[in-house]
């Protein structure tokens, strides 16, 4: 950020103050706490179908937070990796290097497949028996180095269940990292981070752990009045097609006295990895001394159950409705916290998703909506044919375009690009400048894509065979998310103005007067300090 728009700010902080304060009071601070928080999987039309059972911190974030109702993100492939590190460094995955959550790479002459955060030198705290994780192939700093670049005194802190979502928030930055190890009972780091375990982890993993994740039945809080509301809390599509209702217990699917599987399922099914991850957040807070100490700090928080609930039981269950109701009340929890920790208008948050989710494509038939899903016979069809057309090639053939005309003719495909297509820069459709953010030649993700092709689905088709629901499509519903910022001098307020994911880390880094590199494919939205 210049100086320029460092003036720019504080007169824009300036003219906010001085509508609410007296001229004597109207001295404004910038936000000295930068929080980033992604709530993994969350459609935004679930916050205004639950908006009236909402009371606590999505209530906040609906009537004082100012709303981007039209907010995307703007690349193919919609997944953790990609969505969290695009909010994170204001740019897109062909630029951050982020292009999956996991992809095929020639090394050694033969295709092998790297985990997006994979860095198998950089083990895993007490526990060689992981692989180990670092940030080693994110090409691009984001928001909380720009944050320790400006000044070294800063703070960072990324926290997710998930160890993509707690990474990729953080970017290159090391600082405080974790995430919670699945059938584990505490949260992580590699390394690449730490060599060993500070001291206030060890005991939250010994103390508070315990406390906040600990149940075996997951029970219903729902009231009665927002039943109607959800899908019936009986289905054969969701989850196994037998647990479907609540409540959820444990014994029902794993031995309750393994504590690796029990752990498992909380992991996997319930919200109660949100709630651990809460506390762990308000511990750091207090450990760290986060925009207290006179430098803009930084929080990455990555709640990552939203996503699971969704995957099992789709997101318009029973049970997508009681996460969110818990969800609120921590976020409740959280909110009320940093402003007694931190301090009213000393932090500044802003919460969106790294992709949305399609519907259980069989719920969507059952309301004669044309839906299906990629089964084991389609792989197998998409893999001969491009074997057929390989082997058939002409002498002046071009192998990506025989591969790209065999599969378009499958009827579930609809469109395939070609690298050549991608590269030459002259998209044939809208959907193909999404594929070309998220393109890489190095880095290659999808069924034709080690022949050089993408393939689009046919919309409302899903790639799982296994999940009730799941996303990683450019189609909206997989690309739509919300976008709230709430804190410093935020006002209440909505737009429908177009924006995109990557504007999120620019903005935050202007509304705290970071300096931010000016080659980042988002912008500021100064809409957000408008009356």
């Amino acid at each position: 950020m210049s100086f320029v728009q460092r003036i720019c700010v504080v007169v824009l902080l300036g003219m906010t103050s001085a509508c609410q304060r007296t001229p004597e009071a109207a001295q404004v601070d910038m936000p000295t706490l930068a929080i980033l928080m992604v709530v993994d999987q969350l459609r935004p039309e679930l916050l205004d179908r639950y908006d009236a059972l909402f009371v606590g911190g999505f209530r906040r974030l609906l009537d004082d937070g100012y709303r981007f109702t039209n907010a995307t993100h703007d690349h193919a492939v919609t997944t953790t990796g990609p969505g969290h590190t695009s909010l994170a460094t204001g740019v897109h995955p062909t630029r951050h290097g982020i292009v999956g959550n996991s992809w095929s790479e020639f090394l050694g002459g033969q295709w092998r497949s790297v985990y997006s955060m994979e860095d198998l030198n950089r083990p895993i705290l007490g526990h060689p028996e992981l692989p180990g994780r670092s940030s080693a192939n994110i090409d691009r700093r984001g928001l909380a180095d720009w944050i320790m670049e400006d000044d070294p005194r800063s703070s960072v802190l990324s926290i997710s269940r998930k160890d993509r979502a707690a990474i990729g928030l953080a970017a290159k930055a090391v600082g405080e990292v974790y995430w919670l190890v699945e059938r584990g009972g505490g949260f992580v780091t590699s390394d690449f981070y730490h060599s060993e375990y500070p001291a206030w982890i060890v005991d939250f993993n010994a103390t508070t752990m315990p406390l906040v994740y600990a149940d075996t039945v997951w029970e219903s809080m729902t009231p009665p009045g927002g039943l109607a509301l959800t899908r019936p809390d009986t289905s054969r599509f969701e989850f196994d097609g037998e647990h479907t209702a609540f409540p959820h217990r444990a014994a029902e699917t794993v031995d309750v006295n393994d504590p690796g599987a029990l752990n498992g399922w909380r992991y996997r099914y319930t919200p109660f990895p949100d709630r651990a991850l809460v506390s762990l957040a308000l511990r750091g807070i207090q450990e760290l001394r986060l925009g207290q100490r006179g430098s803009v700090d930084y929080l990455g928080i990555a709640l990552s159950q939203t996503d699971l609930v969704g995957h099992s039981f789709g997101p318009f269950s029973r049970e997508q409705l009681d996460n969110l109701l818990r969800l609120d009340l921590e976020l409740g929890r959280f909110f009320t916290f940093l402003d007694d920790e931190v301090g009213p208008g000393h932090w500044v948050v802003a919460l969106s998703a790294d992709h949305g989710v399609l519907e259980i494509p069989e719920h969507l038939a059952e309301r004669g909506i044309d839906a299906g899903r990629v089964t084991g016979a389609d792989r197998r069809e998409m893999r001969e044919r491009t074997r057929s057309a390989l082997d058939a090639l002409g002498e002046d053939e071009v192998p990506e375009d025989a591969v790209k005309a065999a599969l378009v003719a499958l009827p579930y495909i609809a469109a395939a690009y070609t690298f050549a297509d991608i590269e030459r820069g002259m998209p044939v459709d809208s959907f193909q400048v999404f594929f070309a953010r998220s393109h890489s030649r190095t880095r290659v993700g999808g069924p034709a894509a080690r022949d050089g092709v993408y393939v689009r689905y046919q919309p409302n088709v899903l790639t799982s065979s296994t999940l009730p629901a799941s996303h990683s499509s450019p189609y909206y519903y997989d690309r739509h998310v919300p976008m709230i910022f709430l804190g410093g001098m935020i006002q209440p307020g909505v737009s429908n103005d177009r924006v995109a994911t990557v504007d999120v880390a620019p903005t935050l880094a202007w509304l705290t007067g970071t300096p931010a590199p000016d080659d980042l494919d988002g912008r500021i939205l100064e809409s957000v300090l408008s009356r």
